[in-house]
């Protein structure tokens, strides 16, 4: 059953204040209600990073802490991973998991973050890196969360990687992240091998 404006309008209240419209094409996404009772603005939206910079601007995006996209591409971000100008807290990109635990990808170093990733595993895009935190965590210890995933062909797995995330805050040699939000992405990798293959990249 799909939901419209007209048929939230039928819904008893408590049940309508649950759910909202989001968007023309995005169908409808449950919403938890406050615990007051208050309704959904009517101009809620659920965008990408990318389409709030394209919308409001970068100025914008920076005033409001929206991590700005790297806008190179996989070639421009193995670049950045090596400009030692680049500090290891910088952000690259972030995503929400189903729990909605924020989980930034930061430069890091070569211990842990992107540059991680990308030099030691050959996982280098925002899609593979991302691509596990789109569920919930398979394998929680402590504040590090593990999260799997697949990469299919017609239904067939073809590669299984894994995305590891620390939830906690403390970055390297006990510093803590200056913009207080977690570490995030530590490693990411291709599970039964130690550098995934160029294809992986090119997804």
């Amino acid at each position: 059953m799909r939901l419209t404006t007209l048929s939230l309008a039928l819904l008893p209240a408590a049940a309508a204040a649950a759910v909202a419209v989001l968007g023309t094409g995005g169908g409808v996404q449950a919403v938890e209600a406050r615990a007051g009772g208050g309704g959904i603005p009517a101009d809620v939206e659920v965008m990408s990073n990318d389409a709030y910079v394209a919308r409001y601007g970068t100025e914008q995006a920076i005033a409001q802490q929206v991590p700005l996209p790297s806008g190179g591409g996989t070639t421009a971000a193995r670049r950045s991973a090596s400009d030692p100008s680049i500090p290891w807290h910088h952000i690259y990109w972030s995503a929400l998991d189903w729990d909605h635990n924020d989980i930034p990808t930061r430069r890091g170093t070569d211990d842990f973050g992107f540059a991680h990733t990308c030099t030691k595993h050959n996982m280098c895009t925002q899609k593979a890196i991302n691509a596990p935190y789109n569920g919930n965590a398979d394998r929680v210890t402590g504040d590090r969360a593990e999260y799997d995933g697949v990469i299919t062909s017609g239904g067939s797995v073809r590669m299984t990687i894994t995305s590891v995330a620390e939830r906690g805050g403390r970055g390297p040699n006990g510093r803590n992240t200056p913009d207080g939000r977690p570490i995030g992405t530590v490693t990411a990798f291709c599970r039964g091998q130690t550098l995934c293959p160029d294809w992986v990249n090119q997804l």
